[in-house]
């Protein structure tokens, strides 16, 4: 698989590269991220270099796997594009996906992160060959991830409920919430998808 780019209204999507560790080291030393992911603790800088390849290269690479990373990239003063953090999708099931998202500090509160997951999330739903032709996109987020599940229901995600103990985080049992957005269910929902200038996938 190919990897490629998508584009949002704020904000550019192409693969996360290795090059980009010494960024993805410096904003997951933030401790909303290290609290509410599964980033190891403390973060070090090979952390980040494991990442970049072999969850976010390697994803692309693999077939079996159909992992696809995105780093969410704004322009700085001077326009150079900067990582801004990152979206992806990995297999839940037959045409099922859960997507995963987080933001730097630094660019939160700005809309760029629900920008970013509206594009993947339209472009996970829209048929083949545009899209990936998904019937569902998965949101889990560990419980008292508020700006997470905000983030998710803006995106039109609806939250199902909560699963005790689904995982272990660490070394307890962690309860998750889970909510689920379907093809169908963008029909409905054209206001939120032309704000912003987004392709309706339905159409």
């Amino acid at each position: 698989m190919n990897p490629y780019g998508l584009s949002a209204r704020l904000c550019e999507l192409t693969p996360i590269i290795p090059a980009d560790a010494d960024r993805v080291y410096e904003y997951c030393q933030d401790p909303e991220i290290q609290r509410w992911t599964e980033v190891p603790v403390p973060y070090r800088l090979e952390d980040a270099a494991r990442f970049t390849v072999d969850t976010c290269a390697k994803g692309w690479d693999n077939p079996m796997t159909s992992v696809r990373v995105w780093g969410i990239r704004v322009p700085d003063e001077s326009g150079r594009p900067v990582l801004a953090g990152s979206v992806g999708l990995k297999p839940d099931g037959p045409s099922s996906v859960e997507i995963g998202y987080l933001i730097a500090p630094e660019f939160r509160g700005q809309g760029i992160c629900t920008a970013a997951v509206q594009v993947v999330v339209a472009h996970a739903l829209e048929p083949e060959p545009d899209g990936l032709g998904m019937r569902r996109v998965l949101w889990q987020a560990m419980v008292g991830n508020w700006p997470s599940r905000v983030l998710a229901v803006r995106c039109g995600f609806t939250v199902e409920g909560t699963i005790r103990s689904h995982c272990i985080s660490r070394g307890e049992g962690v309860d998750i919430w889970i909510g689920t957005l379907l093809a169908s269910d963008l029909e409905s929902m054209p206001d939120l998808w032309e704000q912003h200038n987004l392709v309706r996938p339905w159409l």
